[in-house]
């Protein structure tokens, strides 16, 4: 027979009332929680909403690649929807060696739980774009890496101001070909390499003061443009076409012998009668050095051979003028 307990009028009272306190505290417990859940919602929609109209480019990523999240500021970085990015991995949206590197950097910062910041291109049909990534993991209470975040900012137009500065730092502004500077450089870079034999031809435009001062300078400049297209056209992507200054013209031709340069050589003056331009005469010379050659020596020889077709074109020219 079970024991129970006969309670009276009042003693059942205190023990109602206990229970509807307890009720009233655990519905309190439960409307607070409620209000909690409420708020986070409302947080984690208010910061997502920051980060979709974020102007600066935010993803995040699963260990395996996969894009976690992306907001619209990445899609138009890179030149696609949203929909084609949420939930793919990183090399369904960037070419394979450029999806390899970019996710060496992700898989890094998650065994590492370590920041980093890179410098990224994105290629696009319009134009490259460049971007400065803080790459950051995200932690759990116990100290795993869950998430890799990465927030970008686009510094194009700083990247393309360095590269122009660059540019002009390497290049002759009235012809566009490599400057003296450069070609000091990469002489200087040969002298230690490889690629030996190397050719040197100097070339050096005849009569461009005569026709500064017949025609204006304009007129010359106009030639010295015409001769950088035409060494340009020559010559091959390796070689080093430059202006020294003034009338004066490089060529560095790495691994090129005699007899290639020569063939070149030849090739140019064909290419030269074929312009338009009447005062158009260029003395040229080249000389080839091996690895026991010093280049400084090379590059002396060749001027020195220009310097001898020079004269000779000169006394040519006296001699069909009558001076």
């Amino acid at each position: 027979m079970a024991d129970y307990e006969i309670l009276s009028r009042e003693e059942l009272i205190i023990q109602l009332d206990a229970l509807k306190h307890r009720i009233a505290i655990l519905e309190a417990d439960q409307a607070e929680r409620n209000h909690i859940e409420d708020t986070l919602r409302t947080s984690e929609s208010k910061y997502r909403v920051l980060l979709d109209e974020s102007s600066d480019p935010i993803f995040a990523f699963y260990p395996d690649g996969t894009y976690r999240y992306v907001n619209r500021a990445f899609a138009d970085g890179v030149g696609r929807s949203l929909e084609m990015i949420m939930n793919k991995r990183i090399w369904d949206v960037f070419p394979q060696d450029e999806a390899d590197k970019r996710y060496a950097v992700v898989k890094w910062v998650f065994a590492n739980a370590q920041m980093k910041v890179i410098e990224v291109r994105v290629p696009r049909p319009d134009g490259d774009r460049y971007y400065i990534t803080t790459v950051k993991p995200v932690l759990s209470s116990s100290g795993d890496v869950t998430t890799v975040i990465c927030i970008s900012k686009e510094i194009t137009d700083r990247k393309l101001m360095e590269q122009e500065l660059v540019r002009i730092s390497t290049h002759d502004l009235l012809t566009g070909i490599y400057n003296r500077n450069f070609f000091e450089v990469e002489l200087e870079r040969l002298k230690n390499s490889r690629l030996f034999p190397i050719s040197i031809i100097i070339a050096d435009l005849d009569q461009l003061k005569i026709v500064n001062d017949r025609y204006g300078h304009q007129a010359g400049d106009e030639l010295l443009q015409v001769v950088a297209q035409v060494l340009k056209s020559v010559m091959r992507t390796e070689d080093v076409v430059a202006r020294l200054g003034g009338d004066e013209f490089a060529v560095l031709l790495p691994q090129t012998d005699e007899e290639e340069v020569a063939s070149i050589v030849e090739r140019l003056r064909a290419r030269l009668d074929m312009q338009e331009k009447k005062d158009l005469k260029l003395s040229i010379g080249f000389a080839t050095g091996t690895e026991n050659d010093r280049l400084d020596a090379v590059m002396r020889l060749a001027d020195d051979r220009m310097y001898l077709e020079k004269v000779n074109h000169k006394k040519l020219s006296n001699s069909v003028t009558g001076f």
